[in-house]
């Protein structure tokens, strides 16, 4: 996909203060998009992950997702719930001056994040987590790092993308 974005990676700590802002850390907020323009300096969707966390895409990046999704059939009934799921939680946001992103209360509550953050780069996102939960999830998939890689790397467990 010629559009693709890529580019965020890393694992920083940071904090939700009381009115649901968080710091987007300086690293991931200097990621440079095709025109060599900061990918966080635009509008980004903010909506519900994948496993419990919270997912901020660029606006190249939810492009690409609403294209992709927009060719599934309406008659399918997980395409339905998925596309229910995920764009009613979706919300437009930005940086403010400071750098800080304001979380809608509704998705702070379902990622049931509290005061310390983790924000991830994932290369083509990012996501945010409650701590705990993130720890909880990487427990679930203990020792089989190597395995994954393997599949993913040889083709052994192919997903169409």
């Amino acid at each position: 996909m010629a559009g693709t974005v890529s580019g965020f990676y890393g694992k920083y700590q940071t904090t939700l203060d009381t009115k649901g802002r968080f710091a987007l850390p300086a690293k991931l907020r200097s990621v440079a998009g095709p025109g060599k323009k900061p990918l966080a300096s635009g509008d980004m969707i903010l909506t519900s992950g994948l496993e419990g966390c919270l997912s901020l895409y660029p606006q190249a990046e939810w492009d690409e997702i609403k294209t992709r999704l927009s060719t599934l059939s309406f008659t399918r009934k997980d395409y339905r719930y998925f596309s229910r799921r995920f764009y009613s939680a979706a919300g437009t946001v930005s940086l403010d001056s400071s750098g800080r992103i304001l979380i809608p209360s509704h998705l702070v509550h379902e990622a049931r994040l509290k005061k310390d953050l983790l924000v991830i780069g994932v290369n083509r996102w990012i996501e945010i987590w409650d701590p705990d939960r993130y720890d909880y999830y990487l427990q679930q998939f203990a020792g089989s790092y190597e395995e994954v890689a393997e599949r993913l790397f040889t083709g052994n467990g192919q997903q169409s993308e």
